[in-house]
């Protein structure tokens, strides 16, 4: 049994060299950078590979932290260079209440992010390259009422970008804008299609192992949203994490190194909210669908540094589908999710 990251004898956690037992300080460089004149030092919040192993036994890319930001100095630093993911999901089929049938639908979530420094500036700059699609099955509006009738797929293309400061105190800011183009591609674009969110935030890092955040996401969907992008993520050993943010909270414990893949059972709740502009066939017209619900779910992720996966299951509550042009909605009841991803 391999020793668990950040002790004696894990030779494939985290990069480094075997044998390190612990982080440095605060503000002082990773262990296994060369010291000494003539060696230039590490750009600041980021760990090259070769520069040591960190006491976090979880790198930035897991798939199951969606919306807790990276830290400069903290416990979840950035992994620079390219990082691809491929995620699915399905929600079986659920009844709809005030007497619509049934709604199930299909998840495919797919993201090529580039994360660098913008060296001389105490910068860091990522973008992700982004594609969802969503295969529909339902609901049949019922009879008498006006047609809330959706298409049987809707897809997401979006680009994310971000610029976050890496500055050796313990003070930092992140922003990042997020447009993306929300459509069925039944008809030709119109300013509906578009989405334009955005997201920043204060990062204050009192200590490598806790960092707080206090800031605001918005959401462009029928209504603009702006919501708070805040808490604290936490590593108070190599064994526990605590990312205790809004709109997504995760709780994850180190069960076992298993042939080099970091093993962790975790639990997150998260807030979703989607809109696509779609062709309404029974109404024949354009219309634009909010889709808003909660998630809890319980899943194991298993992680080596540059290859990670992840399979979870859980409840999806609160569903409310709400249109622009049709003058009523429809409510999904409680139902199933399961999703699976891999990252590398």
């Amino acid at each position: 049994q391999p020793a668990p990251m950040g002790q004696p004898g894990c030779a494939t956690c985290g990069g480094g060299a075997p044998g390190v037992p612990f982080a440095p300080a605060y503000g002082e460089p990773p262990f296994g950078a060369p010291m000494g004149p003539g060696y230039p030092a590490p750009y600041p919040g980021a760990v090259p590979p070769g520069y040591g192993q960190s006491i976090f036994p979880y790198s930035a890319q897991t798939p199951d932290v969606t919306m807790a930001p990276t830290t400069v100095q903290g416990p979840l630093p950035d992994r620079g260079g390219w990082v691809s993911r491929y995620e699915m999901g399905v929600m079986p089929f659920s009844a709809v209440k005030d007497g619509g049938d049934r709604f199930g639908e299909w998840a495919f979530d797919l993201g090529f992010k580039w994360v660098a420094p913008m060296s001389p500036a105490p910068v860091r700059f990522s973008f992700e390259q982004q594609y969802d699609l969503r295969m529909l099955s339902g609901p049949s509006s019922p009879i008498g009422s006006y047609p809330y009738n959706l298409p049987g797929s809707l897809q997401r293309i979006g680009w994310d970008f971000e610029l976050k400061t890496t500055l050796p105190g313990p003070w930092n800011a992140v922003a990042a804008f997020t447009p993306s183009i929300d459509s069925d591609f039944q008809k030709s674009l119109t300013k509906q299609a578009f989405n334009w969110d955005g997201r920043a935030a204060l990062l204050y890092e009192p200590s490598r192992e806790l960092t707080f955040i206090l800031g605001a996401v918005f959401w462009d969907r029928l209504h603009e949203k702006i919501l708070p992008w805040a808490g604290m993520i936490y590593r108070p050993n190599q064994y526990w994490q605590w990312d205790l943010t809004f709109p997504q909270a995760r709780v994850s414990f180190f069960m076992w190194d298993e042939w080099g893949f970091k093993t962790s059972l975790y639990a997150r709740v998260e807030y979703h909210s989607e809109a696509y502009q779609m062709w309404n066939p029974v109404a024949q017209t354009r219309d634009r669908v909010e889709m808003d619900d909660w998630r809890a779910m319980i899943g194991v992720n298993k992680d080596r540094g540059e290859f990670d996966y992840f399979i979870e299951g859980g409840w999806i509550f609160g569903r409310h589908n709400d249109y622009d042009v049709s003058p009523i909605g429809f409510t999904v009841d409680t139902g199933a999710l399961i999703r699976a991803g891999v990252r590398f």
